[in-house]
């Protein structure tokens, strides 16, 4: 596969795409489970990746079903407050240098983390669509929506780049024509539902 011509923008996710965060989460999670003496499984885990945590928190089960999910937040940010920063994701700063076409950043984390992560590097896209723009988190398709409106641009000239499935889903669902998945948070089995599956975001700097 390689970049269209015609791409109207490539839309990037930020936890686990452009930055190597999603070992970070997984101890907040861990940490945060082992505080309140549940018990931390790697399948329980990967429910929470490449969605808004207090998505799952409201509506899937587990042990803190029934609990108040805005205390339980409030604990995750603290869980997160004690640990360092996660780093850029290998080629992160050549992919954004090297665009050709409007960047849209599509995540479900906050406005405040995606400064933190990236810094002035945020300032390289046209779009910022965090957990705070929408509705529907990932995997539904309304972030991507979202993004495509703002930047005025048809989701099916767009690529979509990704490292979950739920935000392969959402792209999908969204009529974006091409979603690129990184593998490493998750098999390239468990991304079969992308377009093409590459294992670093060099990859994709070479289809620009």
């Amino acid at each position: 596969m390689s970049m269209p011509e015609t791409a109207a923008a490539l839309l990037l996710d930020l936890d686990g795409t452009l930055v190597d965060s999603e070992g970070f989460h997984r101890q907040v999670f861990r940490n945060w489970f082992a505080a309140r003496g549940w018990t931390a499984t790697d399948e329980v885990l990967a429910g929470f990746t490449g969605r808004r945590a207090d998505d799952v928190l409201a509506h899937s089960p587990g042990p803190w079903f029934g609990e108040d999910v805005q205390v339980m937040l409030a604990e995750l940010l603290a869980a997160m407050a004690a640990l360092p920063r996660p780093s850029l994701a290998v080629g992160a700063e050549d992919l954004l240098a090297g665009a050709r076409v409007p960047l849209g950043l599509v995540t479900s984390a906050n406005t405040g983390w995606a400064r933190t992560c990236l810094g002035d590097l945020l300032d390289a896209f046209a779009v910022v669509v965090t957990r705070d723009d929408v509705t529907n988190g990932k995997p539904h398709p309304e972030p991507y929506q979202v993004a495509c409106d703002r930047l005025g641009v048809p989701a099916a000239g767009c690529v979509a780049v990704e490292d979950a499935p739920a935000g392969v889903a959402s792209a999908r669902a969204a009529g974006v024509g091409r979603v690129v998945a990184v593998a490493g948070t998750f098999t390239r089995e468990q991304l079969a539902g992308a377009h093409l599956v590459v294992d670093g975001l060099g990859e994709v700097a070479a289809l620009l």
